[in-house]
């Protein structure tokens, strides 16, 4: 996988990655609070006082702060020491966001690593494993997700009741892929295979051939589209940035093959 070298196209994934948080910081500013009952610390700020991590008020500075200092940062004012600012507190954020938010949520995480991997750029670090490293921090969240199911279920995982399970209790009853899955136990099954095979072998993006690289972002697309139709779970930000770090450094890469 080659990467232009061009300062646009870099200086185009930092604008995407910083927008991407932006919209994230804003998302989670206006959550449900949480219900009452006893805290099991689920992020670092699980640690902090009862008084502190019950107090929305805090939090919502926290948030702003970030907002502030990141949109500063992409506008290029002070980018050295607000890109520390705006990846500490994004990641503070988004912890008591976690710790509160009623059913969790991973949204987060890729972006956190995202703006930490940017802050040391515009400190002149990892200038030649930039986007390897970005590469490996995106695709990691999808493999991940597929090795944790067999790390917990095994290949059983797969057997169709557990996705129409899923979409019985959490999805839209709207959807039409929805509908089609809980009325058709084989095609819950071919879903939950291809998810699996998708999620696992998720890093053939990176190193496959490129025939393979495209049948996976091709699935990919596919793959979000599914979750947003039924779930409307808002991760179609993680496909930007997949789309943007391997599909479009291919188009370049074929049209400056075919100008030649």
């Amino acid at each position: 996988m080659i990467w232009p070298v061009a300062n646009r196209y870099f200086d185009g994934f930092r604008r995407l990655v910083l927008l991407c948080s932006i919209f994230l910081g804003l998302d989670q500013l206006f959550i449900p609070w949480r219900s009452a009952g006893d805290i099991h610390p689920v992020s670092l700020v699980g640690y902090l006082p009862t008084a502190l991590i019950e107090n929305k008020m805090a939090f919502q500075i926290c948030t702003g702060i970030f907002l502030i200092s990141t949109t500063l940062w992409l506008l290029k004012l002070a980018p050295k020491i607000l890109s520390i600012v705006s990846a500490l507190f994004f990641i503070l954020s988004t912890s008591w966001y976690l710790q509160n938010e009623p059913f969790g949520d991973h949204r987060q995480s890729v972006f956190s690593l995202l703006l930490i991997l940017l802050a040391l750029r515009e400190w002149g670090l990892l200038q030649y494993y930039f986007y390897k490293t970005a590469a490996v921090v995106v695709l990691s969240f999808y493999c991940l997700a597929g090795w944790e199911k067999i790390f917990y279920s095994g290949l059983s995982w797969p057997n169709g009741t557990t996705l129409q399970v899923f979409v019985h209790s959490m999805g839209y009853m709207e959807s039409y892929l929805g509908r089609a899955i809980l009325h058709n136990h084989n095609l819950a099954v071919f879903f939950q295979w291809a998810i699996l095979i998708l999620e696992c072998g998720a890093f053939v993006i990176l190193t496959g051939p490129r025939f393979l690289r495209w049948i996976w972002l091709v699935a990919l697309v596919g793959f979000h589209i599914g979750i947003e139709e039924i779930f409307h779970y808002r991760y179609y930000l993680h496909l930007i940035i997949v789309l943007y770090l391997f599909a479009l450094p291919a188009l370049l890469e074929r049209k400056n093959v075919q100008s030649r």
